[in-house]
């Protein structure tokens, strides 16, 4: 399929339980679905964005709903946890994850401060129970572009360090591009809503951020692939920087 932008919908109204991809406020997703917690400090994780998928996309009918702790911060899970390389002999074009195999339950287990839900887009419910930290902003998908675009959905990834496309999932499990969502976007927190912790690379402390605004995984270039259908839903996502 050919992508589309992801875009900040110009016309901005109050949330609605019909708009389907969305930055902030209430997350909607199944109300079977706990709110995620975080796996380092049990904190319950911040909801950022969610993205229905569009008919002609791999992942038809699915949405995923991304969390993140904002409470604590790691050096070593600042970004997901990264694989090996699986290919010895990287071209100039492809980057150090090129033709990774990644391996069985991974795609469980380096969740640990973040959640990516997956589910039928029509199972979701506004789960106004949740407290929102992120400012809502509706988003649209776009086959023209647009004057904010914040990534784009299905087509081919723009990559910054090379292509890292992965082979597969358990060495059989074809793996698909899903998205990709730009560099540097802020995520504008409500008034009142706690500052994100951050880890000073000089100091070696965890202080809270000064800005308000959140950002996920560093404001880095983040690039979703996942399983190819029949198979059960999963995402392998992975960041960039320039």
């Amino acid at each position: 399929m050919n992508g589309y932008q992801l875009c900040i919908d110009e016309q901005q109204v109050p949330q609605h339980p019909q708009v389907l991809s969305f930055i902030g406020g209430y997350p909607r997703i199944p109300i079977t679905e706990d709110f995620p917690k975080c796996q380092l400090c049990g904190a319950e994780q911040s909801f950022f964005f969610q993205v229905a998928f569009p008919k002609n996309h791999v992942w038809k009918d699915l949405s995923i709903a991304i969390f993140a702790c904002t409470s604590c911060d790691d050096e070593k899970y600042c970004i997901p946890e990264m694989l090996p390389s699986g290919n010895p002999s990287i071209g100039l074009d492809q980057g150090g994850l090129y033709g990774v195999n990644i391996p069985k339950n991974f795609l469980r287990s380096y969740q640990r401060n973040f959640r990516i839900l997956i589910f039928p887009t029509d199972q979701g419910e506004l789960r106004t129970e949740y407290v929102p930290k992120v400012a809502y902003k509706k988003l649209k998908l776009s086959a023209k572009g647009c004057k904010e675009a914040i990534g784009i959905v299905g087509g081919k990834p723009r990559w910054i360090q090379g292509d890292e496309t992965p082979a597969s999932y358990d060495g059989h499990v074809p793996m698909k591009f899903l998205m990709q969502i730009n560099e540097y976007l802020q995520f504008d927190i409500l008034p009142g809503a706690p500052s994100q912790m951050e880890y000073d690379f000089f100091t070696d402390e965890i202080k809270p951020s000064k800005m308000r605004y959140y950002e996920l995984f560093l404001g880095n270039s983040i690039y979703f692939f996942g399983t190819e259908p029949p198979y059960e839903p999963l995402v392998y996502v992975f960041t960039q920087i320039d």
